[in-house]
């Protein structure tokens, strides 16, 4: 029942105050006593003032704002990575010096790579353990000391700045996870309903530590935290490689100095710097030998063959480095747009001063660059092809006379992008074995082949000869013809030029014939096999081939085939049993 109060006075703002005066009975119904407390929060008792909420602490910041900084950073680290992978295999027509576009790119995706996981473990695990946080933080912690180290060594380093200043992205995103982990360390030790233990969240039953039901729930929970750290490590194996490649090239540069000069030439307005390395008296009228390193290698591969044979000679030997290669600095992404490698050493050598009569011995693919070399250098007297096939065999095609794939460039990029800085195993990739000779070089020979530009130059010299125009290579240069079989005869145009080829055994004596062969060439395999069949037709094609270049490159002078001394391989230029025997062969018939 309405008060008297409310009665005489109705609703006005004085009311309130007045009611609280009003006596209130025992009987009074629990409706009119439940409203009582309603009628008092309307009086006008003043209410004491709002404080402004203190500062947020830097931790719980981070915390909140953290899942957005690691979105931003994800996104600069995959633009980044996009940007130079563009650069990387799309910029055709750049020249790099010391420097490869491969290192900014593996640090955006080393970025993007760390920050997504982390956010999406921690935007998908709504109860995360103790344990795992501090995983997490040990992990994002690794990533900044990570950054760190490459900025200090890319800055190190020679035109490696952009990368240096990318390194700042993991600095920054491994900083900011780890403040994160610790700030939801920090609040769940204040809040013990966050500490479930890994797979279960507060809403489920716990027995010893661990779910005591609800087995589904808790094993996809599990597996989610598992699959993120074991993603995330994986991550750390990438930018880890991008650490040590960065650490390793910068103490290379600094480490492994080039034994020769480095000379500056210009082909079609392009300036080029190139090392080359002579040695042994120069005398007037008597020959000069150039050493061409194999595709994919350096001039540290041929050191030990140029002074053997200088040394029981007595005469003067060179060896350098091709574009992107060894101690060679400059690389173009274009060289279809340049002139052919035999003009460029032409060059090379006229900037150094050295003059012919020239030979040219050169291993693999040394072996096309030594025939370009003869063709455009008129005081070539020799040529020695040391396991050589020139249009034969090419990159992408993995039988000989076959036509190679284009899909090697997409290969190529794999490898590059997904293993990433090959720092992780420098020291396995590139080793070329116990028997290397020089030995005291095995070191430099590895530290070169580890080089990032390395890599990059090995993915444009396939895609320069993928754009060469068919017309446009050596075979139809040199008045050649190409069969059904991808043999290659030539049309003599090396006057006056001897030709000394020199295969390895191991190429061209797959025969299979007896079980100790059958096994030792067929990797244990019957002789019918599929794949004994084509490796015997394989080392017949290459003998074939070898037969070719003998009796076709010239006219004026009968060339030589001497096959490799039984169990020689590809590597037998640098092989400490088989180096001495070249050398003596390439004496014997071309000095």
């Amino acid at each position: 029942m309405p008060s008297l109060a409310l009665l005489i006075f109705g609703h006005s703002e004085d009311s309130a105050a007045v009611s609280v005066l009003t006596p209130t009975t025992h009987d009074r119904s629990e409706d009119a006593a439940a409203a009582s407390p309603a009628t008092i929060t309307n009086t006008s008792v003043p209410q004491p003032k709002t404080t402004k909420d203190p500062e947020m602490h830097p931790l719980e910041r981070s915390r909140r704002l953290g899942p957005y900084g690691l979105a931003f950073l994800a996104i600069v680290g995959f633009v980044v990575f996009v940007i130079y992978f563009v650069i990387s295999f799309r910029g055709e027509g750049k020249l790099y010096e010391y420097s490869c576009p491969f290192s900014a790119m593996w640090v955006g995706l080393a970025t993007m790579w760390y920050c997504v996981v982390l956010l999406s473990w921690w935007l998908l695990s709504k109860s995360k353990s103790r344990i795992i946080l501090k995983v997490w933080m040990a992990i994002s912690l690794f990533v900044a000391i990570q950054g760190f180290i490459s900025l200090i060594s890319f800055a190190s380093s020679k035109n490696e700045g952009t990368a240096a200043g990318f390194s700042m992205l993991l600095i920054v995103s491994g900083s900011l996870g780890s403040m994160m982990c610790l700030a939801e360390i920090k609040q769940a030790a204040n809040d013990a309903d966050t500490l479930a233990p890994l797979g279960c969240n507060d809403t489920e039953p716990k027995a010893e530590g661990r779910c005591a039901k609800c087995s589904v729930c808790c094993t996809a929970k599990f597996w989610l935290n598992f699959c993120a750290i074991f993603v995330m490590l994986w991550g750390l194996v990438f930018s880890g490689g991008v650490m040590v490649q960065s650490t390793a090239a910068s103490a290379d540069y600094n480490t492994f100095k080039p034994p020769g000069s480095i000379h500056t030439i210009t082909s079609n307005g392009v300036e080029l710097q190139l090392h080359l390395f002579c040695f042994g008296a120069a005398t007037a009228g008597k020959k000069t030998i150039i050493f061409e390193h194999g595709g994919g290698s350096n001039s540290v591969s041929m050191l030990a063959l140029a002074e053997e044979v200088t040394s029981k000679h007595k005469t003067r030997a060179c060896v350098y480095d091709r574009l992107g290669y060894g101690f060679s600095p400059s690389y173009y992404t274009g060289l279809e747009t340049l002139e052919n490698s035999g003009v460029l050493l032409s060059k090379l050598l006229a900037a150094a001063g050295e003059t012919g009569p020239f030979v040219c011995a050169g291993h693999s693919a040394g072996a096309e660059a030594c025939l370009w070399f003869a063709h455009e250098q008129h005081d070539v007297t020799g040529v020695a092809m040391l396991d050589g096939y020139p249009d034969l065999i090419r990159a992408g095609a993995f039988r000989p006379g076959k036509e190679p794939n284009k899909a090697i460039l997409q290969g190529i990029q794999a490898l590059a992008v997904m293993a990433g800085a090959p720092g992780m195993a420098r020291g396995a990739i590139g080793n070329p074995g116990a028997e290397f000779v020089p030995a005291e070089e095995k070191g430099t020979m590895i530290a070169l082949y580890a080089q990032t530009r390395f890599w990059f130059a090995q993915y444009w010299d396939v895609a320069a000869d993928f754009a060469r125009e068919e017309d446009q290579r050596l075979y139809k240069q040199l008045g050649g013809s190409k069969d059904s079989e991808g043999l290659v005869r030539y049309g003599g145009t090396l006057q006056g030029v001897k030709v000394l080829v020199v295969p390895a055994a191991w190429t061209t004596n797959r025969t299979c014939e007896g079980e100790e062969n059958a096994k030792q060439f067929c990797c244990g395999r019957a002789r019918d096999s599929n794949r004994c069949v084509k490796e015997f037709a394989d080392s017949r094609k290459y003998q074939e081939q070898a037969m070719l270049y003998a009796e076709t490159l010239s006219d004026d002078v009968e060339g030589k085939v001497v096959f490799g001394p039984e169990g020689s391989f590809h590597n037998f230029v640098y092989h400490q049993d088989y180096y001495q025997w070249i050398a003596a062969r390439i004496i014997e018939h071309l000095l």
